[in-house]
């Protein structure tokens, strides 16, 4: 179940980073730290969590847990005013995912491998700077991906600084709904946060 969480949480992480391009000429670039900037893409870090319950006759609840720093890492980021722009985007997950199952009165855990790689993509996206610490994409994000059947997760914003030469973006997303699995279906909560390290 958490496969598809590790694998679709940083492929959207990454292509929000590196997504469509619209730029406005009447921005500003003096009021935003980001503009003008070209950066060298170094990691994305992630960490997920789903977790689905059910009560009934049996209860159950299982949890998808994986924690990865991609490898193999490629590409740059450029912002303008109002819009971002990725060349070459790509890297490596190579990782496991751990599923804990309860069941009644029955425990079962099963760490599995997984291991892929993004080939190098370009795109762009446009985006709102919100204060001086995040960019927001709206609900109208491009970026949403299914999970399950009725689950979906979009990224519509993140958080950034910068500390020298290194742009760190962090998105934490939080999200009810509902998960099927083995033909049982029950609520569930997304917890996926992540990271994004940029340098010059």
């Amino acid at each position: 179940m958490v496969k598809n969480i590790t694998v679709l949480s940083a492929v959207l992480l990454i292509l929000t980073m590196s997504a469509c391009k619209k730029s406005n000429s009447g921005s500003s670039s003096s009021t935003n730290p980001l503009a003008g900037g070209t950066w060298n893409f170094v990691d994305l870090s992630s960490n997920a969590n789903l977790t689905a319950t059910e009560s009934g006759l049996i209860s159950g609840k299982i949890v998808d847990l994986t924690d990865f720093t991609t490898i193999d890492n490629s590409g740059t980021i450029s912002f303008t005013a109002d819009s971002m722009s990725g060349s070459g985007i790509g890297y490596t997950i190579d990782t496991t995912y751990t599923t804990y199952t309860y069941v009644g009165s029955t425990n079962d855990t099963v760490t599995t491998p997984y291991t892929t790689t993004i080939a190098p993509t370009s795109s762009s996206t446009s985006y709102q700077l919100i204060g001086s610490d995040s960019i927001y994409f709206g609900s109208g994000t491009p970026f949403s991906v299914s999970l399950y059947a009725g689950d979906t997760v979009k990224i519509e914003g993140v958080h950034f600084s910068i500390s020298g030469n290194t742009l760190t973006l962090t998105s934490t997303i939080d999200q009810a709904g509902s998960v099927t699995y083995e033909g049982i279906t029950a609520p569930s909560v997304t917890q996926i946060t992540s990271k994004i390290i940029l340098s010059k």
